[in-house]
């Protein structure tokens, strides 16, 4: 009951929102396309900025008797159309301390541009109507490839408040006073009073002990004298200060091609330009260059908005009076500049403008321009389009610009005459100036100039201070469960580390949790990794990560054991580790790269490095010819000879001399652990690791393929089991199968390589001389244990656990110590891991009916018996199920026959 009041309390609250919102958007307060969550269209509009003065929230339309609507609010004077275009049939103005309202007077059209350019955003404006592209716009932007704007529209896209003149600004000294402005008058000596006085209808201000006084028509210049005097008339020995208040509003008019022509109210300090950032400016198809101020029967002024963006002249700039009209007449012709100019666009003509100023409109060439001629497409005279080369010399320039002109202007082609190039595992790579006779020789002076600066900065970074060591309390578990079954139990064990590798299982360092914070998951050896910054300088380490990263100067995790692992006492995190600061210089190839100039054919002309740098064979020093680029490879961009490689391979665990080492040309396993000094009396060569990273990453692309052959196979057969479901309870069964098998398919995909190679020792081998004669290669890890104690029995048993080592022991007597398998245990598929990775499984184990078989092997130190669980049994019930099932339909059918006299 609580569970359905709740969900109808929500869904309550989730209609009440939807009323809300659509309530909203029908008042207007969000415009159609926009969510109330952009902060343009909050609640929270400024009024005091004219864009928005004629949104529902500051017209008050949303509200009919609020103080906006009523014009009851202090600041709003109600304003009345009559007739014509302009007029407000019934609709209060606003004119919000005196700032100018936008066109109450029009509709809020709304247009749709389906023009497939339109994508590119342009004359987007959250304040004013979005305008479709211009028919000359699409053919500019078929042309160029690209939408173009028309210069100058995007100056009234986002109109700033401060565009509009204010009332607490300080009046010019050629203001004009008029009815309805206030004059503050300040008067002190003999007398003193201070009076706010409004001009009325006839242009007087009214003062005591004075009477009326005219002052419409004065300029503001004029007013202390003109005050001054008349008041001389009645009082003797004073001083006056006059001052502007309050001003006027008057009403003018935008018509013609505007964004949104109207009747505006504005302030009497208003100009030409204030309006026209009031209404939005021209129109796509509104002149910039030809707007006009006409005051009754004349032209007071025409303006060019172009003297305004081009040179920031506003000299005819005219303050409006009331009654005056803003005249925006028709686009006159108009030209597109694209390609390498300042300000591709499509610009406005007077009429006479040439090439030369029409570039120049522009802002002129790029510094990429090629100044050499431009492409010019225009409207023949039989109404075709064609091309013509207008070339950029005096005779060229002075081409006339027609309407619809589109010039374009190309760049230069990215080209270099007499250079040559230098690239790849060098000092000071770059572009060279070629000189005749040039050789290599002059580019590659000696091999200090083959020494990169990444490999100076790694081995900078070396020698900087690194932080203490510092143990790390409790950051491992005792045991993983994933590998093991068992969290309570130890893992110190070498056969138990052994088993959950060879297992897929993740290590123990999987569920690690360092202090630091920087644990990441490990490689499925044993060995946890984790990113550490030493005083901006990264540590890198040997062993995880590939040949080929670790030549390219990648960033190396720095390793770490868990406690208890028979390779290190796991208290501390590696800090220290010997790497290669820069991968090894190919001396072997180097090539020239060169362009035939006859027909740009490419050919390459190969050269050994080593031979001109280090023995100086002047064979080897090529002449160079201009455009030619010589590339210097290294081992990490072309994989060299085995004899030619530089290998680290790390020797740990029971060595005399365990560390890392550089293998010499052709040394071998044996050869390396006898040059080092060979193995301690407690090495246990059978319990060894070698750790290759080529075989990681063949282990792991087989592991990923076989997962990919999986999923395939489990998605064709589960369509299948599927299509032959013939009741509900198999079509579970099948929706159960598959979504477990999807699970281990997603499991396989988790695992993690151990690049582990099994070397086939004998159990009881000891000695250098049992080590095999195995070339090395870089990043080799050959780990020697010492002899461990325990063998470990894990899987379905009653115990899983690690028993002391017994000599002699088999299968059966350490199965027997761990309490034999489990009812789900699945006996016929036990196996065995060896302690050298190897596995031996029940049905290959032999044996006879007279004895022998897999209870009857011995085990070794560090070996691992797994019982795995029995995972595709069917119950009885189910089969009794099947069963009856079977039975009841062949009933059935026995009695339709009956009923049918068959």
């Amino acid at each position: 009951m609580l569970r359905k009041s709740s969900l109808f309390f929500l869904g309550c609250v989730l209609f009440a929102g939807s009323i809300t919102a659509l309530a909203q958007y029908s008042s207007g307060q969000y415009p159609s396309g926009q969510s109330s969550g952009e902060d343009t269209y909050s609640n929270a509009i400024d009024c005091s900025n004219p864009i928005n003065a004629y949104s529902p929230v500051c017209t008050g339309m949303n509200n009919a008797n609020s103080p906006e609507a009523t014009g009851q609010d202090g600041t709003a004077t109600p304003t009345y159309g009559t007739t014509g275009a302009g007029a407000i049939n019934g609709l209060q103005g606003r004119t919000s301390n005196g700032l100018p309202t936008p066109g109450l007077t029009q509709s809020n059209p709304r247009y749709e541009d389906e023009n497939p350019y339109f994508r590119f955003g342009y004359n987007y404006s959250p304040y004013f109507p979005v305008q479709p592209a211009t028919e000359f716009q699409r053919v500019v932007a078929g042309t160029v490839g690209r939408m173009l704007p028309i210069y100058g529209a995007n100056l009234f896209t986002h109109v700033p408040a401060t565009f509009a003149p204010v009332d607490r600004v300080p009046v010019t000294p050629d203001y004009v006073i008029g009815p309805g402005d206030e004059v503050l008058i300040r008067v002190w000596g003999q007398v003193s009073f201070n009076v706010h006085a409004t001009v009325d209808r006839t242009g007087d201000i009214y003062l005591p002990q004075v009477g009326d006084l005219h002052l419409a028509g004065l300029q503001f210049s004029q007013l202390d004298a003109y005050l001054k005097s008349q008041l001389g008339r009645v009082f003797r020995n004073f001083d006056v200060n006059a001052n502007m208040g309050q001003l006027r509003s008057i009403q003018v008019f935008v018509v013609g091609q505007a964004q949104r022509p109207g009747s505006y109210t504005v302030s009497s300090l208003s100009t030409l330009i204030n309006t026209l950032f009031a209404s939005g400016g021209p129109s796509n198809q509104g002149s910039m260059r030809r707007i006009q101020v006409k005051r009754g029967d004349k032209v007071i002024t025409t303006f060019d908005l172009y003297d305004l963006l081009l040179k920031g002249d506003t000299s005819k700039d005219v303050p409006l009076l009331s009654g005056d009209v803003i005249y925006i007449p028709p686009v006159g012709p108009r030209v597109a500049i694209a390609g390498s100019v300042q300000v591709p666009a499509i610009y406005e003509l007077k009429g006479d403008e040439t090439a030369k100023d029409a570039i120049q409109l522009a802002g002129g060439f790029t510094t990429m321009a090629a100044k050499q001629s431009a492409q010019l497409d225009r409207i023949s005279i039989v109404g075709t389009r064609e091309t013509v080369n207008l070339p950029f010399d005096a005779t060229g320039l002075q081409t006339p610009m027609r309407d619809g002109d589109i010039l374009r202007v190309p760049s230069l082609v990215q080209r270099f005459d007499k250079t040559v190039t230098l690239r790849g595992n060098v000092a000071n790579p770059g572009r060279y100036a070629w000189h005749p006779g040039m050789r290599i020789s002059d580019l590659i002076p000696n091999k200090e100039s083959l020494i990169t600066r990444y490999y100076w900065q790694r081995r900078m970074a070396l020698g900087l201070p690194a932080p203490d060591y510092r143990p790390l309390y409790s950051a491992y578990p005792q045991q993983s469960a994933r590998s093991s079954g068992n969290a309570g139990q130890s893992s110190s064990s070498s056969g138990q580390n052994a088993g959950s590798s060879q297992l897929g299982s993740s290590s123990l360092a999987e569920s690690q949790e360092l202090q630091a914070g920087d644990a990441s998951p490990s490689n499925g050896t044993g060995q946890g990794t984790a990113s550490a910054t030493q005083n901006g300088s990264n540590s890198s380490a040997l062993g995880s990560s590939s040949t080929q990263a670790r030549a390219a100067g990648s960033t190396e995790p720095i390793r770490m054991y868990p406690p208890g692992d028979r390779f290190s006492e796991g208290q501390f995190p590696i800090r220290n580790e010997i790497i290669r600061t820069a991968p090894n210089i190919d001396w072997s190839y180097a090539v020239i790269e060169r362009t035939n100039p006859q027909n740009f054919t490419t050919s390459l002309v190969p050269f050994n490095l080593g031979q001109l740098i280090l023995d100086d064979d002047a064979s080897q020093n090529l002449e160079l010819e201009p455009g030619d680029v010589i590339t210097i490879f290294s081992n990490a961009d072309i994989r060299v000879p085995q004899m030619q490689q530089t290998k680290y391979v790390r020797l740990e665990g029971e060595f005399v001399h365990a560390g890392i080492y550089s293998v010499l040309p052709g040394e071998t396993l044996r050869q390396l652990v006898i040059r080092v000094g060979g193995l301690t009396p407690q090495a246990y060569l059978y319990g060894s690791e070698l750790l290759r990273e080529s075989t990681q990453r063949q282990q792991q692309a087989r592991l990923t393929l076989y997962a990919d052959q999986m999923e395939h196979d489990i998605e064709g057969s589960s369509s299948n089991a599927a299509n032959l479901a013939v009741s509900p309870q198999e079509a579970a069964t099948v929706t159960t199968s598959l979504a477990s098998q999807k699970e281990l398919v997603a499991t396989l995909r988790g695992l993690r390589a151990s690049g582990r190679l099994v070397l086939n020792m004998n159990p009881y081998s000891s000695g250098v001389d049992a080590l095999p004669n195995l070339p090395l290669e870089d990043g080799d890890r050959f780990v020697v244990p010492s002899v461990p104690s325990t063998v470990n029995v894990i899987g379905a048993v009653y115990d899983q656990n690690s028993f002391l080592y017994q000599r002699g022991a088999h299968v059966g007597d350490y199965m027997r110590k761990a309490g034999g398998a489990t009812r789900n245990g699945d006996r016929k598929h036990a196996f065995i891991i060896r302690a050298d990775g190897s596995v031996l499984s029940k049905q290959y184990a032999g044996g006879t009916l007279f004895g022998g078989g897999f209870d009857s092997k011995y085990l070794y130190p560090g070996d691992t018996v797994v019982v795995p669980d029995s995972i595709n049994k069917v119950t009885f019930l189910r089969g009794l199920t099947d069963y009856s099932t079977i039975l009841s339909q062949f009933g059935l059918g026995i009695a339709a026959l009956t009923v049918l006299g068959l």
